[in-house]
């Protein structure tokens, strides 16, 4: 017999004070033992905000209505006082929260804020500390130990991702709300967690509620979906049936034209980093080699797109482009100039014309600062505009992408992850750089919010011609706007392209694993899913770098014990080239 564990009946969530406004209205669902809801909807619809008035975590100025209900099991949250609910979060029902920069403590190590948890619920000493790394390698994090002795700036954003995944599963509670669990990981990692999650419903009767602007990965993952639009239940049914109904896919291609000159030019790039003894991985004597001899150009109006794993050194590289990391080795020529040899004020200047959008937005946005404010500050700093005109400009980037001129006087808190995104993108543009670096530009916005952006970053690139690279988790997004691809793995480039050849016929094994691992609910039992490694997961292998300890056919082969290069793979296609001793992979079908 289905057993209902939680119930949600006439959910509303309002603004307080004089100007009350209505967030949520009355929304109802129940979830059940084991079963696995998808929550969707646009940006701004309200999802967060039912995750959070579930767990009693409303932010101030938000309350619930009086007639909302909240049941877990047969304890109506409601009524619970603030030390009761504390007991029930986390032992039985817990979240993922969305932004892991965000939600872990900067200044406390990983291991001790699993510890922190496990301790708040009766769970102290070496058992903490042993069942903290057990969780952590659970949801793949390498060298479990090394990696509890980290803070969270010190991992990369999907190895942050996984903790957050470590410090919902650590009690294993009934009901699981992870909020975009996996928008900061790549396909493969993606794929490899909410597996994990599958199992843990299935041995344990943990039920998820996985809100996400996904809808093809909540198709794939869940058995029925919740559609919210304008803090409403638009559709409630099964998962085919609401996929039918609210699937829409554009037809955003790469708008072609003849790039310019050369923009940008790598030459051997190397970032390392030197490891404490606390923090190496089993086996590894040598530093962390984040970027490990990377060369790449990019010419005005093209669109490099650079796809890769969860920590492969892809956001390192961006930083190193822009002379925000320092290189180990290597030369970075950006518009004619050396960025290794400037100084602090030519560094300044370089960035007038080089931008870069990270990858936590939410993050990287003065959260006491109204929204006008941050994009009038680049206005003033590089003097292109102040007072009404500034004023003039902040309402025209904000109308280049997408957003509302009210969004101006509010605050990134009173934001949207995907509206946090677009800020983002827009104080980026306010300076009109040359060069724009993307790092998951789209990462946390809804479908329809992503064709937006994607279009609007390929017309910036065709009508200004603006250089534009694009780091990305999103195969697909890559695939509809880059004239270029690179393929990054362990820190190098193992294959590119002239074009989106090594996305339409993959010819290494961890460009086709990256590939097929992409959300297609049609195909989820068929495809293999592999365990994937990454840079800081295992020591250095004495054989090929590249060779992942994987039971997938194309990779078994043994490998020649030297390092492979970027050798083009076929006559046939001289723009395409492959660093792997494998031979050519048959074309896709």
């Amino acid at each position: 017999m289905t057993r209902v564990v939680l119930t949600v009946e006439r959910l509303g969530v309002t603004t307080t004070g004089a100007d009350a406004r209505p967030i949520l209205h009355e929304v109802t669902f129940a979830l059940d033992r084991g079963a696995s809801v998808g929550l969707v909807g646009p940006s701004g619809a309200g999802k967060s905000t039912v995750g959070n008035a579930i767990l009693g975590l409303l932010p101030p100025g938000l309350a619930l209505t009086p007639a909302s209900r909240i049941l877990l099991g047969g304890d109506n949250l409601r009524k619970l006082g603030p030390e009761p609910l504390r007991r029930i979060r986390g032992r039985r029902i817990a979240m993922v929260f969305q932004e892991p920069l965000l939600a872990l403590t900067p200044a406390m190590r990983i291991g001790d804020q699993l510890t922190q948890v496990l301790r708040a619920h009766g769970v102290g000493g070496e058992e903490a500390q042993q069942r903290a790394e057990s969780m952590l390698e659970k949801v793949g994090l390498p060298d479990a130990a090394a990696a509890a002795e980290r803070y969270a700036h010190q991992l990369s954003g999907g190895q942050r991702q996984r903790v957050l995944l470590a410090l919902a599963l650590l009690l294993e509670p009934e009901v699981l709300v992870a909020d975009e669990p996996t928008t900061a990981l790549d396909p493969v990692l993606q794929a490899e967690l909410l597996e994990l999650l599958d199992a843990l419903r299935a041995a344990s009767g943990t039920s998820l509620l996985l809100i996400s602007h996904d809808l093809e990965l909540v198709a794939e993952r869940c058995q029925r979906v919740i559609a919210i639009d304008g803090g409403r239940v638009a559709e409630d049914g099964p998962t085919l049936n609401v996929l039918a109904t609210r699937r829409t896919r554009t037809s955003v291609r790469a708008i072609r034209g003849t790039p310019g000159g050369t923009l940008l030019q790598a030459e051997g790039v190397a970032v390392h980093f030197a490891m404490p003894r606390s923090r190496r991985p089993a086996g590894r004597t040598e530093p962390a080699r984040a970027v490990d001899g990377v060369s790449l150009t990019l010419a005005a109006g093209e669109c490099l797109g650079i796809v890769g794993e969860s920590g492969g050194g892809k956001t390192t590289l961006a930083r190193a482009l822009l002379g925000l990391a320092p290189l180990t080795a290597g030369r970075v020529v950006l518009a004619g100039r050396d960025v290794g040899a400037l100084d602090a004020s030519g560094l300044r200047e370089l960035r007038r014309h080089a931008q870069l959008i990270p990858q936590d937005a939410g993050a990287s946005l003065t959260p006491e600062h109204l929204v006008g404010e941050l994009i009038g500050e680049v206005l003033d700093v590089h003097g292109l505009a102040s007072g009404a005109a500034a004023e003039d400009r902040v309402q025209a980037l904000l109308a280049e992408v997408g957003l509302p001129g009210s969004l101006a006087t509010r605050r990134p808190g009173t934001l949207s992850s995907g509206q946090r995104q677009r800020v983002a993108i827009a104080r980026a543009l306010a300076c009109e750089p040359q060069l724009l670096i993307c790092d998951e530009p789209v990462a946390n916005v809804d479908a329809g919010a992503r064709e937006h952006l994607l279009a609007l970053l390929d017309r910036l690139r065709a009508e200004r011609g603006l250089g534009l690279i694009m780091i990305s988790h999103d195969v697909d997004a890559v695939r509809r706007i880059a004239t270029r691809v690179a393929v990054m793995y362990l820190g190098q480039l193992v294959e590119e392209a002239a074009s989106i050849a090594p996305l339409e016929n993959p010819r290494m094994p961890f460009t086709q694993v990256l590939c097929d691992a992409a959300p297609d609910p049609a195909r989820r039992r068929e495809r293999w899913l592999p365990l994937a490694g990454g840079p800081m997961r295992r020591p250095p292998r004495p054989r090929c770098p590249f060779e992942p300890p994987s039971p997938h056919p194309i990779k078994n082969p043994p490998s020649r014990g030297e390092h492979p290069t970027l050798q083009v793979a076929l006559p046939s296609q001289p723009d395409h080239r492959v660093a792997c001793w494998h031979d050519p992979l048959p074309p896709s079908p």
